[in-house]
């Protein structure tokens, strides 16, 4: 059978579960398409297949196999594309994580290395290589030879790839702007998020001169993880946790009480904070970040 996502020949792991099946591609990984997402993928598969092969790459190295709704391809769609610099530090971050010894050989035709770079084909890979390769951080074995290795200075940047996201001190608060929720960000996300040694952002109060979605970016990206909470079912907080899902970053979810029955099913398979006061989600949040993430490295009031 044929992937789903990308064409290319898949195995379809156990039987169908209703309209759902469960693929594993060498390219993209392992994922369950629903009925609907299937019928979308078959009209226009050229559409999502860079953004969604990368996306469940992601998503497996962090553990998860992703169900794949037509929700949940809009929502991938709308997320914005890695930057050439990120995606050379994708594909290091890739071939290092591939080793199975120190400095081992690694194939650069190895296809699944398409999705971890979010590449069109293998002549992308090819010229992120050549990048790689300009900044010494891997050697080719022989002269246009398709096999490399990772150099010191390669291992050097992989690891610094690596504490660059666990030395940020910033959790970013993903949420509803509206005068309703000041009280609960004031005493209930900040008090959360700054016990647990972090300094909580929300964008709507850093002074900056870009759009407000360059910045959302920018911020996400700088942050160590992301509090979403889903109170007013805003699309914006739908789609920065999908982007911070999609860094790797850790996403600590939380919806008020009275409004968890209208979640998204996608986000309900996810443990929810259903808060009820501010003080309440305060201390389940100290708590959450620091069981998922870690204390943080700020000073903490006492």
């Amino acid at each position: 059978m044929e992937c789903e996502i990308c064409g290319t020949p898949a195995r379809e792991l156990g039987a169908p579960f209703g309209d759902e099946t469960r693929q594993r591609c060498p390219r993209c990984g392992e994922f369950i398409v629903t009925g609907s997402a299937r019928e979308v993928l078959e009209r226009d598969r050229e559409r999502y297949r860079v953004k969604l092969s990368g996306w469940v790459r992601e998503q497996n190295r962090l553990g998860d196999i992703p169900k794949i709704s037509s929700e949940r391809l809009d929502f991938v769609e709308r997320m914005p594309p890695p930057r050439v610099v990120e995606r050379v530090d994708r594909l290091l971050l890739a071939l290092v994580d591939g080793e199975s010894t120190l400095g081992e050989t690694c194939d650069i035709n190895d296809i699944k290395l398409i999705a971890e770079t979010y590449s069109v084909n293998k002549k992308e890979v090819a010229l992120l290589c050549q990048y790689l390769k300009e900044a010494g951080l891997v050697r080719y074995r022989t002269l246009n030879d398709s096999s490399l290795q990772v150099t010191l200075s390669g291992y050097r940047r992989y690891e610094e790839l690596g504490a660059t996201q666990s030395a940020s001190a910033q959790g970013f608060v993903a949420m509803w702007f509206h005068d309703s929720m000041k009280e609960t960000y004031d005493l209930g996300f900040e008090v959360g998020v700054a016990a647990a040694g972090y300094s909580p952002l929300r964008v709507d109060r850093v002074e900056h001169a870009d759009r407000i979605d360059d910045e959302i970016i920018r911020q996400i990206r700088r942050s160590r993880f992301v509090v979403a909470d889903f109170t007013g079912h805003r699309g914006g907080v739908y789609f920065e946790a999908g982007y911070a899902m999609g860094l790797g970053l850790p996403v600590i979810w939380a919806c008020r009480k009275d409004q968890i029955p209208e979640l998204h099913f996608d986000i309900r398979q996810f443990n929810c904070i259903d808060w009820s006061a501010a003080d309440e989600l305060a201390a389940r949040l100290h708590r959450r970040i620091e069981a998922v993430v870690g204390a943080g490295p700020r000073p903490v009031a006492t």
